[in-house]
């Protein structure tokens, strides 16, 4: 687990010790740190608007209201090319964003095929019976919405893909 904060990868560690799951959690800034061979998988939760949380943070389009998402949408094309590069030839990047900005998950996607041609969707990790046929993208991907499952209590919005790099 690469996390530019400490805070946030204490956070992580306690989590994983009350899970009783392990991972190597890593400070370091992503774009630039080099692991030691390429990874099979990288999860990339994105930094991102948090529209997602609106359903526990009503007051969110008022905290946000005016935010220019520029630098943000540049931070997260950025952090998908390096996933990328961190994965190795046949390995999975899935990304994610607790948003519901299309910018942030559809549009992040179909620029990231866009940039790189031999990357492929990964329709497979997509489907099944975990997923709602609801959930499924237009284009591709898992948009998950606040106003499903009203009657749990409804979820956060997030948008989700699976892509695979060629062998």
């Amino acid at each position: 687990a690469i996390d530019i904060s400490e805070p946030r990868l204490a956070r992580l560690r306690e989590n994983l010790a009350r899970t009783g799951l392990e991972a190597a959690c890593v400070a370091a800034d992503a774009l630039t740190w080099s692991p030691p061979a390429p990874f099979d998988a990288v999860l990339l939760d994105a930094p991102c608007s948090a529209t997602g949380t609106i359903r526990r943070h009503p007051d969110l389009p008022f905290a946000k209201a005016g935010m220019d998402l520029a630098p943000l949408l540049d931070l997260q094309a950025r952090l998908i090319d390096r996933a990328v590069a961190l994965t190795r030839p046949g390995g999975r990047i899935v990304y994610c964003t607790c948003s519901l900005l299309k910018a942030e998950g559809e549009d992040q996607r179909a620029a990231a095929l866009d940039r790189h041609p031999t990357l492929a969707a990964d329709p497979d990790a997509e489907t099944g019976a975990v997923f709602d046929p609801a959930w499924r993208a237009p284009n591709g991907g898992l948009r998950l919405r606040p106003d499903f499952w009203p009657g749990e209590g409804g979820m956060d919005g997030f948008f989700i893909t699976a892509l695979r790099k060629p062998a």
